[in-house]
């Protein structure tokens, strides 16, 4: 291989890095904005044309939810409070081609009297002028969960912003 080869692979292989940690910076915006309450912010990572299918929803009743646009979304997300849960994820997997990337993982969502998960499923896209990567179209799976009967007050309440740097919001990755 030529130097001006491998250059060249090092070069498409640093981009795919670089677009990775985009991807993941947006997937972790997606779930700090979605607990911390801060709707326009979480609205933001979508696409203007995303997709979003949430299936068995609410947990275990066996409906799907399909939304199409942030105003479609914004009807679902406005009825969601930070507070009401946490969500967390976990194998997180990203594959980048060109300027389109597949995201999947895990989640566990507490909720007050609760703990369920699923699988999160996407696709995410480039978008320069913006300066980031937004989230195209997405699936959420609900997979399992229990509830808990307690008379005590949630400690969820408390939102992420209260003493957190950046109201609560995450460290974004820029590239």
């Amino acid at each position: 291989m030529s130097f001006e080869e491998e250059l060249n692979s090092l070069r498409a292989r640093l981009g795919r890095l670089e677009a990775k940690e985009a991807c993941l910076s947006t997937f972790n915006e997606y779930l700090h904005h979605l607990d911390g309450d801060h709707l326009e912010d979480l609205l933001a990572v979508f696409a203007p044309d995303a997709i979003l299918a949430v299936i068995d929803f609410p947990p275990g009743s066996g409906k799907d939810l399909h939304f199409n646009g942030r105003d479609d979304l914004k009807q679902l997300y406005s009825a969601h409070h930070g507070g009401m849960g946490r969500h967390h994820s976990a194998n997180v997997t990203v594959n980048v081609e060109g300027s389109e990337a597949e995201l999947s993982a895990y989640f566990a969502t507490s909720g007050a009297y609760g703990w369920g998960g699923g699988v999160y499923q996407m696709t995410l896209r480039a978008y320069p002028d913006a300066g980031k990567w937004l989230i195209q179209e997405m699936r959420i799976v609900s997979t399992w969960g229990w509830r808990i009967k307690s008379d005590e007050p949630p400690y969820l309440a408390n939102g992420l912003g209260k003493g957190a740097l950046r109201e609560g919001r995450p460290v974004v990755y820029r590239w």
